[in-house]
């Protein structure tokens, strides 16, 4: 055999080797996968968890509202006047006091008018109502001699038949009279008062300009009731009922304040998908527009338990160890609560398998 063909075959030789060498690497690559899976299979640990009775806590945040606020308008035109010099912001009144006044000397004068020429035509019907209702007309002499032209006029004597009504309405009494009580209804429209005790939040106007109908003049409030309007989601609304309290803070108070659920809306934001929540508080140290955050206690909810969130995958699941498999069970959310989440479904001897893979799947068999 010359040497050209033995280098032909010694070549041949270490291809075949480099060959085998391959397939066997191959192969045994092949034989540890299953060793590793199985390695990490046999890794996976879980924990039963406890059935518990919990009382949740909602989060919420918003600013404090005085519960009782009126924007003051005129329902009448004139110029405005020195009434007491307190129309400005900080300024507080009592219930009935008045907070701006109105020149009304025109009205008034009117009104006058209109009631003297009342009283003439009550004197002009007395001699006929006394001689055809002496009941009657005694009662009406009285209201003519206890008549006044300042303040309100009293109410007229009643009729106790139809024809004593028929007779002094077919006399214009009854239209005279009804005529004078709208002006005095008018009249009262140029003092604008309280309707509550309360405080000026807010001034628009300078003594002495003109007012016009419609027109805002300023902001009152009342300075010991709030309220804090807040949402919530559909899931946590469930859960909060009137009454429930609430406990506030912000950094500009120094101690936790009390409030109490006071409203719930009834209808669910459509761009929020959530629901309004109104919560009542009063207190000396809180001031309307002072932004507060807090949480709401709900009562308790019986025979549920607590996970961390992770533990929820998708469809609102749970990965449980059963049988040397993975099973995901569906569990219904009550609410997440912090980093946890409250959940009813599973029971105290499932086996919640601890720290989740991204391989793991329904069904998956556990050497």
């Amino acid at each position: 055999m010359n040497k050209k063909r033995q280098i032909q075959l010694l070549g041949i030789f270490f291809a075949i080797l480099i060959l085998v060498l391959i397939i066997k690497n191959q192969m045994g690559n092949h034989k540890s996968e299953p060793i590793e899976a199985n390695k990490k299979s046999s890794s996976i640990e879980c924990h039963n968890v406890p059935v518990q009775n919990i009382a949740p806590k909602i989060s919420f945040s918003g600013r404090i509202s005085s519960a009782k606020k009126i924007n003051i308008l005129s329902e009448v035109n004139g110029i405005s006047e020195i009434y007491n010099d307190k129309f400005e912001v900080g300024e507080n009144f009592k219930k009935g006091e008045v907070l701006i006044s109105i020149k009304d000397d025109d009205i008034e004068l009117d009104l006058k008018s209109i009631k003297s020429q009342f009283l003439a035509l009550l004197i002009q019907v007395l001699p006929d109502i006394k001689m055809d209702f002496p009941k009657l007309g005694s009662e009406l002499e009285k209201y003519i001699n206890e008549f006044q032209l300042n303040g309100q006029i009293a109410n007229l004597p009643k009729t106790t038949n139809s024809k004593q009504r028929n007779f002094l309405s077919s006399k214009q009494v009854f239209s005279n009279y009804y005529t004078i009580k709208s002006l005095e209804n008018k009249l009262n429209k140029f003092k604008i008062r309280a309707p509550f005790d309360g405080v000026l939040t807010q001034t628009l106007i300078d003594i002495g300009s003109n007012i016009i109908v419609g027109q805002p003049l300023g902001q009152f409030i009342d300075p010991n009731n709030y309220e804090i309007s807040t949402s919530v989601s559909i899931k946590e609304a469930i859960l909060i009922k009137e009454g429930d309290p609430v406990f506030i803070a912000s950094d500009d108070l120094n101690i936790p304040i009390k409030g109490v659920v006071s409203r719930i809306g009834d209808h669910i934001n459509e761009l929020t998908q959530s629901i309004d929540i109104f919560i009542s508080v009063g207190h000396m140290d809180i001031k309307d527009g002072m932004y507060v955050s807090g949480h709401i206690e709900c009562d308790t909810i019986h025979h549920v338990f607590r996970l961390e969130r992770g533990k929820i995958v998708t469809n609102n699941s749970v990965y449980l160890l059963k049988d040397n498999h993975l099973k995901l069970k569906p569990v219904n959310i009550i609410l997440f609560q912090d980093d946890s989440v409250i959940v009813k479904g599973i029971d105290q001897d499932h086996c919640i398998v601890k720290q989740y893979k991204q391989y793991f799947y329904d069904g998956m068999p556990i050497n």
